[in-house]
């Protein structure tokens, strides 16, 4: 337990965090990638129901801390066509224990005209930054890694799919109330995660389409999405893929998206009038990614949380 007055971590962990921020600053400097700096709090937020969001202010008028700079980025992606990335704080609500806090760092970044696979280069680029020796990342394919460690297909009905969890200490309730999808993402954080980048890094791509977020759908096969997850020792890295420019296809994404949030009794924001105003400007085609820089440094210097990386970290 850290004591009060402490920052829970020694002056070489300190140096370590400082030297990883200014590695890469100086990469993107080098690349001619500009820093940007985004609000903080705005009246809206992510509208993924994954990702508890952290409300302050008048109930009756909340306000909200940002889950990613993903919606003023775009603005200014829009705007200017350049290739942007932003390192700085975010937040989630109820998140703490080994792998998260509820404020943490987030490197994200956008690169005009790029495909997925020319990013997930780049990826690779910013783990040799603190681990030289990342020499090659494998990449997995959602649907065989899925298929492999749960002994089911995606398709599967919820019945099995339910069945298949009831072994995971998974609460009754939950099981009875789950849908299809979030019973899929139980399984893979509880039977696949656990087993991905435990020698080296990895890529899974090839996420179905109903996984996409605001990433494009493959045009040679629209059932998958051009979106890509990072992992490391069991750890969930980075996010990224293709950007969706299409406003319509926004549209339907981010209403389904309030709609489970209010099935699930989850917190219901505003569609983002900026993101949508960045769509109508006219998003160029590009790709972009957010990692989560503490839990890169835990993995690379073999911490055990990433409390273990954080000063002033919460227990």
């Amino acid at each position: 337990m850290r004591e009060h007055g402490r920052s829970g971590l020694s002056w070489e962990r300190l140096r370590q965090r400082a030297d990883l921020m200014a590695a890469i600053r100086a990469y993107f400097a080098a690349c001619g990638v500009v820093e940007v700096d985004t609000p903080s709090l705005r009246i809206t937020c992510a509208s993924d129901p994954h990702i508890p969001v952290l409300a302050v202010g008048e109930a009756a008028e909340p306000q909200f801390l940002q889950s990613s700079p993903e919606a003023l980025m775009k603005c200014l992606l829009a705007e200017h066509g350049r290739p942007i990335y932003q390192l700085g704080k975010v937040y989630r609500a109820g998140e703490l224990g080994r792998l998260h806090q509820p404020e943490f760092t987030m490197l994200e970044w956008y690169r005009p005209g790029w495909s997925m696979q020319n990013l997930m280069d780049e990826v690779v680029a910013i783990l040799r930054l603190v681990e030289p020796a990342v020499t090659q990342v494998d990449t997995l394919d959602w649907r065989s890694v899925f298929v492999e460690h749960t002994s089911l297909e995606p398709e599967a009905d919820r019945h099995a799919l339910a069945q298949r969890a009831a072994g995971l200490g998974v609460s009754r309730q939950l099981l009875e109330t789950a849908d299809p999808r979030a019973l899929r993402d139980l399984l893979f954080s509880h039977c696949v995660q656990p087993t991905l980048g435990q020698n080296r890094p990895v890529f899974v791509t090839g996420f179905p389409a109903e996984e996409a977020a605001f990433a494009r759908l493959d045009p040679a096969d629209d059932t998958r999405a051009l979106r890509f997850e990072l992992y490391w020792a069991g750890v969930e890295l980075a996010n990224g893929g293709e950007e969706l420019t299409e406003l319509d296809a926004w549209r339907r994404r981010a209403s389904a998206d309030l709609e489970y949030r209010r099935r699930a009794g989850l917190p219901v924001m505003a569609i983002d009038a900026d993101w949508v105003a960045a769509l109508e400007l006219g998003l160029p085609a590009a790709s972009g990614v957010a990692l989560g820089v503490d839990r890169l440094l835990m993995c690379a210097l073999g911490a055990n949380a990433v409390g273990h990386v954080m000063p002033f970290a919460r227990d």
